[in-house]
């Protein structure tokens, strides 16, 4: 029961991770050490009929916790985010921060070689890439942007569900920010608002096609080239630290109060990645 408990707890943190800018879910599968049975679990439950009662068990326990923490804390973490913004972002910056020595560990050979050392690289620089053109390119406006049912607008909008899909589970991309980067975001947070069937309904299929496709091609990569796939999401986990990064605190109450918060991160991943 225990284990069933933390699993969803594990799978609440994921969906509260889903909901806030510029924090990746599947950064925080890899902080709570869930990543690989979570990518084999999406990845198989289709293929692997042995193990798919297994699978379907373990999804259920972690999506269970995923949408019970979007609907009980989205209004929580709206309101940290609107209030207390850097403390908020400080706390998950020592969640993955506590999360990178396990990570190391999870491949029982992590010597570093030029295939590795170019993995966690290109890691880094998609991560740091991804969050300088956000900077520069995301607005607050939500309004105006209507759907309009046509040929194209539907496939945009399904590419747009495949790409956020799939960057959901990719340690270090915000789904959102897919979105806001083929132009679909005022689209969706419309569509949410308004409650509109027909492109949630778009959406939400190129949303679950992403997010299996993506996961296959993982697992390939983990089975096929473990050493440097591991590598490469170091890299992308740790550069995540410099896309939510605030800014520095200002002031001596407010240094230690964010020291506190980022220990405090930390602290719960070193708890929660065993």
């Amino acid at each position: 029961m225990k284990d069933h408990l933390k699993l969803m707890f594990k799978g609440g943190l994921i969906g509260i991770a889903n909901i806030i800018p510029g924090v990746s879910g599947g950064t925080m599968a890899v902080v709570l050490g869930i990543y690989e049975p979570l990518i084999e679990a999406i990845g198989e439950i289709v293929t692997n009929r042995e193990r798919r009662m297994e699978y379907l068990k373990f999804l259920a326990k972690v999506g269970a916790g995923a949408v019970l923490a979007i609907l009980i804390f989205s209004w929580i973490m709206d309101y940290l985010l609107t209030h207390y913004p850097n403390y908020t972002y400080l706390f998950f910056i020592g969640l993955i921060a506590g999360s990178i020595p396990s990570i190391y560990r999870s491949h029982t050979d992590m010597r570093l070689t030029l295939v590795s050392g170019v993995s966690f690289f290109l890691g880094m620089c998609i991560i740091v890439g991804f969050s300088l053109y956000s900077a520069e390119h995301q607005s607050g406006n939500v309004t105006g942007a209507v759907f309009q049912l046509s040929t194209g607008a539907v496939i945009l909008l399904l590419i747009a569900g495949v790409l956020s899909g799939g960057s959901m589970i990719v340690p270090g991309i915000s789904g959102s920010f897919m979105l806001v980067l083929l132009g679909q975001y005022e689209v969706v947070i419309r569509a949410v608002k308004h409650l509109e069937f027909l492109p949630l309904a778009i959406l939400g299929t190129g949303i679950l096609a992403g997010i299996w496709s993506f996961a296959r091609m993982i697992e390939i990569l983990l089975k096929t080239y473990p050493r440097e796939t591991f590598y490469f999401i170091l890299g992308l986990v740790v550069a995540s630290l410099y896309a939510i990064f605030p800014g520095f605190p200002i002031g001596w109450v407010d240094w230690a109060i964010s020291l506190a918060v980022v220990a405090l991160g930390g602290w719960l991943s070193l708890r929660l990645s065993d």
